[in-house]
C-alpha cells in the first residue's frame, strides 16, 4: 500500500500571539490584574448599595399583608389613594341640630354634585373603555359624564332635604322631591352600600371614646383611611362641564345651565364665534 505522507506547512514567521508571549518580559507575572479606578470602584459601591435597598424593600414587601396594599392602589381615573386618615367622631356639623349649623355645612361649595360633572375628551374615554356619553355642548369631541361619588351625594343631599321637610311638617305636595325620586335615591345607596361589602368591625359598648356616652354608636373614635375628596374636586373641577342645576322651569334652555365654567372661562363664546 502506497504510504501518504503529510509536510508541515512552511511558517515563514512566527505567530503573532506566540511572539508577543515570547516578548513579554520575564519579570511580569501572568496572574497579574490591572487595579480598578476610583471612578469604578464608586459605581460598584453604589450598585452594591443600591442592591442592598432592593432587597430590603423586597423582603419587606414580602411579609406586608396583602390588605395593607390596598390603600397604596390609585383608582382608575383620578389617581386616588386611601391616605386620608378620618376619625369617626359621634358627631359634627352635618348632623347638627341647629340648622344655621347644618345648613352652613351642607351648603359648603365641596359638597355640590355638580362640581363633578365632567367633560371628558373622546380619545381618554375610549383609552379607559368609558362607555359613549351625550355630547357638551361646547365641544363636539367631548361627553358629559357625572362621577359616581357626585351622583350619590346628590341622593344623600335630596334625602336630608326629606327628612328637615317632613320635621318642619312641609305639606307633601309641597316637597321638593317625589316620593318616586326618594325611593330611587335610597336605592342607590343601599346598592353603594351592598357593592363596597365594607368588612371592617365596629366595636360596640360603654368603652373607648364611647365610655361616657349615654347612647353609644359603634365604632366612635376609630380610624379608617379615606381617599382625598379635595383631589377629586380638584381632578373634576379641571374637566368640568360648566353645568349648575340652575332654573327648573320647563321653558328654561338647558343649554344654559353649561354656563358655569368654576375657572371662569366661557368656551361658549367660542363656539357661537365659529357659527358666524
Amino acid at each position: 500500500m502506497d504510504t501518504v505522507r503529510y509536510d508541515a506547512v512552511h511558517q515563514d514567521e512566527q505567530d503573532d500571539g506566540e511572539k508577543g508571549a515570547s516578548s513579554l518580559p520575564l519579570n511580569r507575572p501572568w496572574s497579574s490584574k490591572p487595579k480598578r479606578s476610583l471612578g469604578t470602584q464608586l459605581i460598584l459601591a453604589l450598585a452594591l448599595f443600591a442592591s442592598l435597598l432592593a432587597n430590603a424593600y423586597f423582603l419587606d414587601r414580602q411579609y406586608l399583608r396583602p390588605w395593607a396594599l390596598a390603600n397604596e392602589l390609585p383608582t382608575r381615573y383620578a389617581n386616588l389613594k386611601r391616605n386620608i386618615p378620618t376619625e369617626n367622631v359621634a358627631h359634627d356639623a352635618f348632623d347638627s341640630i341647629n340648622r344655621t349649623t347644618q345648613d352652613a355645612a351642607w351648603n359648603d361649595w365641596t359638597m355640590e354634585p355638580w362640581q363633578s360633572f365632567v367633560a371628558l375628551d373622546e380619545d381618554y374615554v375610549i383609552d379607559v373603555d368609558l362607555p359613549h356619553a351625550q355630547r357638551w355642548p361646547w365641544d363636539k369631541t367631548k361627553g358629559t359624564y357625572i362621577l359616581t361619588a357626585a351622583h350619590e351625594l346628590h341622593c344623600v343631599r335630596v334625602l336630608r332635604t326629606a327628612v328637615n321637610e317632613a320635621h318642619d311638617g312641609v305639606p307633601e305636595e309641597n316637597q321638593s322631591w317625589q316620593y318616586e325620586h326618594l325611593i330611587h335615591c335610597l336605592n342607590l345607596l343601599r346598592k353603594t352600600v351592598v357593592c363596597n361589602a365594607d368588612d371592617t368591625p365596629l366595636y360596640t359598648g360603654h368603652l373607648h371614646a364611647n365610655a361616657k356616652s349615654e347612647h353609644p354608636n359603634a365604632g366612635i373614635g376609630s380610624t379608617r383611611m379615606c381617599r382625598d375628596w379635595n383631589a377629586l374636586l380638584t381632578w373634576s373641577r379641571a374637566r368640568s362641564a360648566c353645568y349648575r342645576p340652575v332654573n327648573w322651569s320647563s321653558d328654561y334652555p338647558e343649554i344654559e345651565r353649561y354656563k358655569y365654567c368654576p375657572d371662569g372661562s366661557r368656551p361658549w363664546e367660542k363656539d357661537e364665534h365659529e357659527k358666524l
